[in-house]
């Protein structure tokens, strides 16, 4: 993460009954739904959000990583904060942090994103396009979330099928469908996650069957997604276990 750089848009929510979970705390998908609509939002308010789309270009999310301090609960409000900082090659970095009431932080994000070509489906150098003084390009800056590496021989633990739920404005599956099927493995095998990171590799269409391979630690789960010999996505977890792996 930033050395806490001022932001430059935030929005408050308040934590709803249907975004919570059996212990009446926000779900991670939830929290990173958040995340997402206040980088939209942020990306209106000047001109490269929905203003880039209409030109034939799209933001795909490439790297994502979210640390947790304390989950907010059913009812608490926060306050989730953006700015971009900066280009890293062709990545446009985007940090997130999500403060309580009070103004203490209890979650914190950095993700890496492509703006793409939607008719030739390259990826654009977003210092060509975005304003200036919000991606300055900081190549080699340190902030970029890492890349993860798997280890041999990992053990198939379930298979998910891509449904339309899943589908976003343009048809593509949702960066959150990713985080909210991480989520679903991890609740099934007993392990709480406290750090999530995401790397999102190929793109998963309607239909498809994403098995999910994982290998587990003391206090940690790397998992892959491979929708059958293609890797989709890849997920490194921090945690601990809330009940006993069977």
């Amino acid at each position: 993460m930033s050395e806490k750089l001022p932001f430059q848009y935030e929005k408050q929510f308040e934590v709803l009954s249907f975004q919570i979970d059996p212990q009446g705390r926000i779900r991670l998908s939830a929290l990173a739904d958040l995340m997402q609509e206040v980088a939209w939002k942020h990306a209106d308010s000047r001109d490269f959000g929905k203003a880039l789309l209409e030109k034939g270009y799209v933001w795909v999310l490439s790297r994502f990583e979210i640390k947790i301090h304390q989950m907010p609960s059913w009812g608490d409000h926060i306050h989730v904060k953006t700015a971009g900082r900066g280009i890293d090659k062709l990545f446009a970095l985007r940090e997130f942090s999500i403060t309580d009431s009070a103004g203490n932080e209890i979650a914190e994000s950095m993700s890496a994103w492509l703006l793409v070509d939607v008719r030739t489906k390259r990826p654009q150098r977003p210092g060509n396009i975005l304003p200036p003084e919000l991606f300055v390009s900081i190549d080699d800056s340190g902030l970029m979330p890492d890349k993860i590496s798997l280890p041999q021989n990992m053990e198939l633990i379930d298979s998910i099928k891509v449904r339309p739920f899943d589908l976003d404005l343009n048809n593509h599956v949702n960066n959150v469908s990713y985080i909210r099927w991480v989520e679903d493995v991890s609740l099934n095998i007993g392990f709480e996650i406290n750090q999530i990171s995401i790397n999102y590799i190929a793109e998963a269409r309607l239909g498809d069957n994403i098995d999910m391979f994982v290998e587990k630690t003391e206090d940690s789960i790397v998992l892959s997604g491979n929708n059958m010999e293609k890797q989709v996505f890849t997920a490194f977890l921090i945690g601990n276990w809330s009940a006993v792996d069977d």
